[in-house]
């Protein structure tokens, strides 16, 4: 195992027994205040899910294809209505 792996590892055992350390010693001090925070950090978390999850997350599997309109349907030679190669009509 390198040093850098070492160290990176050594550090996220200490922020995380700092972060605890530090929680239980305000918990104990204001638990009203922590538990509100708390309480709202997890009505957040939780609210913030539930969008993500209703909005499908990125997931377009579902979605109606765009109808794509034949090449040569809009174009003729009097017109200044031109087809591209997808058959849009620009």
């Amino acid at each position: 195992m390198s040093v850098k792996t070492k160290l990176a590892r050594k550090a996220v055992t200490t922020t995380a027994k700092h972060t605890a350390h530090g929680t239980l010693s305000k918990f104990e001090r204001k638990p009203f205040r922590s538990l509100t925070l708390l309480a709202t950090g997890a009505a957040i978390g939780v609210l913030v899910g539930w969008l993500i999850g209703r909005s499908g997350g990125g997931d377009d599997a579902y979605a109606d294809p765009i109808a794509q309109a034949p090449a040569g349907t809009a174009s003729n030679g009097n017109s200044t209505e031109h087809a591209s190669e997808t058959g849009a009509v620009s």
